[in-house]
Formats: structure tokens, C-alpha cells, sequence
């Protein structure tokens, strides 16, 4: 399945209040809009197992919030937003409440539908981020996890992930999560 373009234009304010809604969410690009697709049970399942390897003292302990794909991230103010599976943020000036405006983490589950998108386009603006420190590229079809990190140069090092015992590493929060915690109950 590949994702729906919108290509008629709407404005950031147009874009703004359709989301408030309960229906369809979209990224935005530029007063485009990418409609993204129906998840999985796997996604899901990766998705509630990683949060929940994520104590809720280890996140007060650094000043951090973790967010799912309900909530928008900004990558440039007014011109593209999207919609990343899980966002970490600890800027204490994050305080809009439909956008994170500075992600430190970001982590995308991929699907057939979504991957190219989510680790071309989108990891390519995500690098641009100045605040983003990490993005991590899970996949549902196997065991198999991409953990991208900025370098004090600005390069990004890629950590590839592949078995249950590996662990990934959220640096910012000082904590590591076996593959098998993540992938508990996914069949491929």
C-alpha cells in the first residue's frame, strides 16, 4: 500500500483545524497533505511493548515526555509537520498542546506501506531537526531495529539491531531495552 497524496494545497491553518478533529490524520509537507495508513496489531503490539519498557521515573528523573503517533511534531514552523510512532521530548519550552516543537527521540515502525517514506523523506528532515539527537527504525516483519544517533560532528552513526538479546540504547535517558522486550508476542 502506498501513501495517498492530497494534491490540492491547503494552508497550515487549514491543516491545523482538520486535525483537531477525531478523523484522518495527515502529515503535512509544504500544504500537502500525506494521508497515513491503518496500523497493525504488530505495530501496535511494538509500540505498547517499547513504552513500556520505558519507566515513567526515568522519564520525570531526566525532565522528558514520551508521546505516540497522536501528536504532531514540527519540522519546520508552518510548512511540515508529521505524525512520528513514538516521540521523546525534554525541552521544558515544549509546551504547545497539539505539537511537540523539539523532539530529542524519535522512533518509526515500519511498515510495507510506510518505510520508504518514513526512512527517506521524513529521516531526512528529522536530521535537520536541531534538537533531535536519536531516530530508531523498527521493523514489524522481523527482528530487526536501526538506531541512528548525531555525533558530536553532526554525522549520524547507525547501530544495526538483530537479535532478541541485542539492547537499544535511548542515550538521552541512560537506558537500554532488550530487542526481545520490544518484540515480546510479535510473530513474523
Amino acid at each position: 500500500m502506498s501513501l495517498a497524496r492530497r494534491l490540492q494545497p491547503v494552508s497550515f491553518e487549514e491543516y491545523l483545524a482538520s486535525q483537531r478533529g477525531e478523523g484522518q490524520r495527515f502529515d503535512f509537507w509544504d500544504g500537502t497533505l500525506i494521508e497515513l495508513e491503518a496500523t497493525t496489531k504488530n505495530h501496535n503490539r511494538i509500540k505498547r511493548n517499547l513504552i513500556a519498557q520505558i519507566p515513567q521515573q526515568i522519564l520525570e528523573s531526566k525532565g522528558c515526555e514520551l508521546f505516540d503517533e497522536n501528536v504532531m511534531t514540527q519540522i519546520q514552523s508552518k510548512k511540515r509537520y508529521v505524525y512520528p510512532d513514538i516521540v521523546l521530548t525534554c525541552n521544558p519550552e515544549d509546551q504547545d498542546p497539539l505539537i511537540i516543537e523539539f523532539p530529542c527521540v524519535i522512533i518509526e515502525i515500519l511498515s510495507q506501506g510506510t518505510a520508504q517514506y518514513d526512512r527517506t523523506e521524513k529521516f531526512f528532515q528529522y536530521q535537520r531537526i536541531p534538537s533531535v539527537e536519536q531516530c530508531v527504525f523498527i521493523a514489524q516483519h522481523q527482528l530487526a531495529v536501526e538506531s541512528f544517533e548525531r555525533a558530536p560532528n553532526g554525522q549520524w552513526l547507525m547501530t544495526p539491531l538483530a537479535t532478541a538479546s541485542d539492547e537499544l540504547i535511548i542515550h538521552r535517558l541512560d537506558h537500554r531495552i532488550p530487542l526481545g522486550q520490544i518484540y515480546h508476542r510479535i510473530t513474523f
